[in-house]
């Protein structure tokens, strides 16, 4: 077993890519897997706390100026930025809220394994990462009902407390294992943990990859469009960020290098999945179709990224 989480690790990129065209073909499966959606979005998260290099985040906490001019991007200029955009574009309501979810969400927890197979800063992922899961449930609650804007109605109290729940399971239960395997261990494992992370991500794939097979079976052009949105949402702010990251740090617009890459890659990859379980169930259903074509990027940025910054990995 320990064999075969290793080689799933190892060969994530490809795997995960493969992953969402063989999704397409097995929507029934989020009959069976949908229910255990929280689960599975508090497991992700769980195994980055595991995987957690306590002495880095405690570096990085020491010399906070980066962090927290990258938090504050996240949590509040990216969000602004994209109510600006939706007041311009009117989309359908549902779209409008997975758009301010995704604009107020902490980084993926992957986007540190994504770093350290390109020679990003992990460290900054990782932390970005952490402290903006541990942040989500005060910060979360008051932008989305921003939504109110869009004649969809969330109780606050109760968005906070599932997501209380989510993210604080994750914390006590990842940072219990890492106690109990010890962090020469944990690091040891890493590929076998890289490989629970994939069986997990394909797992997540399969449970909501069926509503957006159902829109693209049903309603071509709709799901195309969607797909569209999600993919200008991911890599547009990946861009966004990496070219203005680059430009503050070198005072030009170039390639950027590789602490405006990592910012660009956090900025893009957000897990506004943690909020879609506190949902309620009459706008569930139509953010989740979102979120099916949102993976769509998500999974292909391993390879991508790997092209383009090829150069920054360690030799």
């Amino acid at each position: 077993m320990l064999s075969l989480l290793t080689f799933f690790g190892k060969h994530s990129a490809v795997i995960l890519a493969a992953g969402v065209v063989v999704a397409f073909f097995l929507p029934q499966l989020d009959t069976y897997l949908m229910p255990a959606f929280p689960f599975l979005v508090s497991a992700l998260l769980g195994i980055a706390f595991l995987r957690v290099d306590v002495t880095a985040v405690l570096a990085q906490i020491r010399r906070p100026k980066l962090l927290l001019i990258v938090l504050l991007a996240m949590f509040l200029i990216s969000p602004l930025m994209m109510m600006g955009i939706i007041l311009l574009t009117a989309p359908p309501p549902e779209i409008a809220l997975a758009l301010m979810m995704f604009a107020c969400a902490p980084p993926l927890a992957s986007t540190t394994n994504i770093s350290l197979m390109i020679g990003l800063d992990s460290a900054l992922c990782l932390n970005t990462t952490v402290i903006g899961a541990i942040l989500l449930p005060f910060i979360a609650p008051p932008i989305l009902i921003l939504a109110s804007e869009f004649d969809i109605q969330l109780d606050a109290g109760a968005i906070f407390i599932k997501l209380l729940y989510i993210v604080g399971g994750a914390i006590v239960v990842g940072s219990s294992l890492r106690y109990a395997l010890g962090p020469d261990r944990t690091q040891r494992l890493g590929h076998a943990f890289d490989g629970v992370t994939t069986f997990l991500l394909l797992a997540f794939l399969m449970a909501v990859m069926g509503p957006g097979t159902k829109v693209l079976l049903g309603n071509p052009a709709m799901a195309l469009w969607v797909c569209a949105i999600a993919l200008a949402a991911n890599f547009g702010t990946n861009i966004l960020f990496s070219l203005v990251s680059e430009y503050m740090f070198s005072g030009k617009f170039a390639k950027p290098g590789k602490l405006a890459a990592t910012i660009g890659l956090i900025g893009g990859n957000r897990n506004f999945a943690l909020m879609v379980p506190v949902l309620p169930p009459e706008i569930f259903a139509g953010v989740v179709v979102f979120l099916a074509f949102y993976q769509v990027p998500i999974y292909l940025t391993p390879l991508l990224e790997r092209w383009v910054f090829r150069e920054l990995r360690p030799v």
